[in-house]
């Protein structure tokens, strides 16, 4: 059974955080185990019982909320209170359309020209990805998944757009961690392989191609996912009527933690 203090157990008191915003800080955790479904999908938050927790007032809290709200990790409910967002099969279409459109680019840039040493790191990195997947180790291949990706946004040294690609993977990381089968990371570390590959070899456009059937795959694997548990999903229709609704289908649903 879960209660207040076991719920957010995860979060570290503000003696504990790392320099920098409260408010920033206090996102940064919530945003990290809204990722790693330690809040999962439908949970209502309890401002006072995290204010608690951190030993920070409420204004670095309300921030913290608003900021994950606009990341579509949280939905605010006037008169209902906070909870943490359901899947929306619609949204992850939309964020990998947008990854797709960067990361695509990106690795046709790369594939034209890349700086020393890129090619050697990704494949050093498919060889730990490799690794991880003969011992099953789907914590450590998801980190070498993502370090791959932002190996390939570093080289080329585009802030802004880093940080786009950054806001649709933190929308979308849920999903993959519920979707990172073994076989689905087999499948994975041979399409990183292949993006690989083309870019060492200069084939741009087909370096491109390769990014997006790399990241279209999470698509399926979601709606896969959404036949298996419809009870993480808003219902399609309320996402194409209003994107704004992308809330709660029924308040019997939201998983609220309890007080004491």
């Amino acid at each position: 059974m879960h209660t207040a203090e076991t719920t957010y157990s995860f979060l570290s008191s503000s003696a504990e955080m790392q320099r920098g915003s409260m408010a920033a800080r206090v996102a940064a955790q919530l945003r990290n185990a809204i990722i790693e479904l330690r809040l999962p999908p439908g949970t209502m938050l309890d401002k006072s019982q995290i204010c608690a927790r951190l030993g920070v007032s409420r204004s670095p809290v309300a921030e913290a909320f608003a900021r994950l709200q606009s990341e579509g990790l949280l939905d605010i409910l006037p008169q209902r209170g906070t909870v943490v967002s359901f899947l929306s099969l619609g949204a992850i279409k939309e964020y990998i359309f947008i990854r797709k459109a960067l990361e695509g680019e990106a690795v046709r840039m790369l594939a034209t020209h890349h700086p020393s040493g890129l090619t050697e790191r990704l494949e050093a990195n498919i060889e730990a990805q490799r690794k991880s997947a003969d011992n099953e180790d789907r914590e450590t291949f998801h980190g070498l998944d993502l370090q791959f990706h932002d190996e390939i946004l570093n080289a080329l040294g585009y802030r802004r757009m880093k940080a786009v690609v950054d806001t649709a993977r933190n929308n979308l990381d849920r999903a993959r961690q519920m979707t990172n089968s073994i076989r689905r990371i087999a499948v994975g570390i041979e399409e990183h392989a292949t993006i690989l590959a083309e870019i060492r070899a200069g084939k741009a456009d087909r370096a491109a191609r390769a990014m997006h059937v790399h990241l279209d795959g999470m698509i399926s694997e979601t709606e896969a996912l959404a036949n298996r548990h419809p009870e993480l999903f808003v219902p399609g229709a309320a996402y194409r009527s209003n994107p704004q609704s992308e809330v709660i289908r029924d308040l019997a649903t939201i998983r609220r933690v309890p007080s004491t």
